[in-house]
């Protein structure tokens, strides 16, 4: 391909010669276009074993001699994408990251299982977004669209694997579970959005055989707790479970209480029931009322349960930060810094204005969203400041990325070391604060994706 320079296609060309001799040797790099950050990150369940730094042409590449056969994840920015690979591939990868997903290119030796998958990928997404308008059907006619489903992506794993020479057991595995598994999740979900489709009291009954898949599922298959359609089947299917019990026993009425004691009860790795704990508490913290907050029995199960140390570290930081700023109060003073280094207060700013307080960090957001969302509230609430706080270091970006220099700069600020706002941004997460123009906070925490956002917002006006 002609992106890809003379000295890397010798690299290629070298390292299928070696890897043919040593049948051990693994190559990973590739290109980033438009990147974010000046390296990418390299990792294996969720844990990061290689920092791979961005060349001048914005390429990375290294070669690994005791990898064993998986799926692995790179991480850029604060996008993600997985890579299988087995001894002697030569892997390279080629994204943009305004279109990260869509724009994504493999090659070399090892490329064709990760072009599969990624198209794979897409096209779940696709086809999920297609199905949320079938729910309203019955049982029968649902599972048509599910079996209609299957049937294409199993003509599409067919065509793939009469052209390999050699699929290995682990990969059939992973890929069966990327087939499969999405169209697990939309028939654990089912009865839920029936029932919000149809306006019921109850959920519909569901004949015994509709959940007959269950019976080959292992809730703790190692390999996959990393795999993101098994993770995302695991909570649907627990969400499912504590939904029909809520409906069974009106004394567990508590949702987030109910998916965690079936995450304790039912998942026996370690590791996957910490990560599915955090996962489900710090949902619940975010999807609760205007107000991001959690529910106390919600927390003292996770706090009991959970044996991850920083996991429990981060989630008391969540809880301390929501409850340092408080509603109904006068927002407290803060120091902030302009982009071009002028020191002031936050008061100074919004002084006599409705506002908006987003603090924002392109590591949980894409700085397109980002930009795109201010701009549309700003817009549809021109009475409002908007005034953005980066939760980074520095403000450098803001000059330099092209979605950022959108942004309005004159309402950017970043905090000074000593700031009293660090105090309540320990977590890291992003927040926004709403403040009257009498200075008294009405929202100490919620965020910009918010359902109830628009809401808060009208009460403003």
């Amino acid at each position: 391909m002609k992106y890809i320079i003379s000295t890397i296609l010798l690299i290629l060309i070298f390292s299928c010669k070696t890897t043919e001799k040593y049948n051990s040797e693994i190559y990973f790099g590739g290109e980033i276009i438009n990147p974010k950050s000046n390296y990418v990150l390299f990792l294996k369940d969720n844990k990061v074993i290689d920092t791979l730094p961005l060349d001048k042409n914005n390429r990375f590449f290294n070669k690994y001699e005791s990898l064993k056969e998986g799926l692995y994840t790179f991480i850029h920015g604060n996008e993600f994408q997985y890579i299988y690979l087995e001894p002697a591939d030569s892997v390279l990868v080629r994204l943009n990251t305004w279109d990260f997903d869509e724009s994504l290119v493999y090659s070399g030796k090892g490329s064709d299982k990760n072009e599969f998958l990624i198209n794979l990928f897409l096209q779940n997404g696709k086809e999920e977004k297609e199905m949320y308008k079938y729910f309203s059907l019955s049982e029968a006619d649902f599972q048509k669209k599910i079996d209609s489903l299957l049937n294409n992506r199993l003509t599409i794993y067919n065509d793939f694997s009469t052209t390999q020479t050699h699929i290995s057991e682990d990969f059939k595995k992973l890929t069966t579970t990327a087939i499969n598994f999405p169209l697990y999740r939309l028939k654990e979900i089912y009865p839920y959005f029936y029932k919000r489709a149809h306006n019921l009291d109850g959920f519909p009954e569901i004949s015994a055989n509709f959940y007959n898949f269950r019976n080959n599922i292992d809730l703790n298959e190692k390999k996959l707790v990393s795999f993101y359609p098994y993770q995302n089947y695991i909570i649907s299917y627990l969400y499912n479970l504590s939904y029909q019990l809520q409906e069974k026993d009106t004394t567990k009425n508590n949702i987030t209480a109910n998916i965690l004691n079936a995450t304790i009860k039912h998942v026996k790795s370690e590791d996957f029931k910490n990560t599915l704990l955090k996962k489900i508490i710090i949902n619940d913290f975010f999807k609760s009322k205007s107000t991001c907050s959690i529910n106390n029995k919600a927390l003292d199960i996770f706090l009991e349960n959970c044996s991850n140390p920083s996991f429990v570290k981060h989630v008391k930081s969540l809880v301390n930060d929501s409850e340092f700023v408080s509603n109904g109060k006068p927002l407290h003073n803060f120091e902030i810094v302009s982009i071009n280094n002028v020191k002031t207060t936050i008061n100074n700013v919004i002084k006599g204005f409705n506002t908006v307080i987003y603090f924002w960090s392109t590591d949980f957001m894409s700085s397109d969203y980002l930009v795109n969302r201010i701009k549309y509230l700003e817009n549809k609430y021109p009475n409002i400041l908007f005034i953005g706080i980066n939760m980074r270091p520095s403000l450098e970006n803001i000059k330099t990325e092209p979605h950022l220099k959108l942004l309005d700069t004159t309402k950017q600020f970043k905090l000074t070391k000593d700031s009293y706002a660090n105090n309540y941004l320990t977590s890291k997460y992003p927040r926004i604060i709403i403040v009257n123009n009498k200075g008294i906070v009405k929202n100490g925490f919620t965020y910009l994706d918010s359902n109830k956002l628009s809401f808060e917002l009208n009460k403003l006006k």
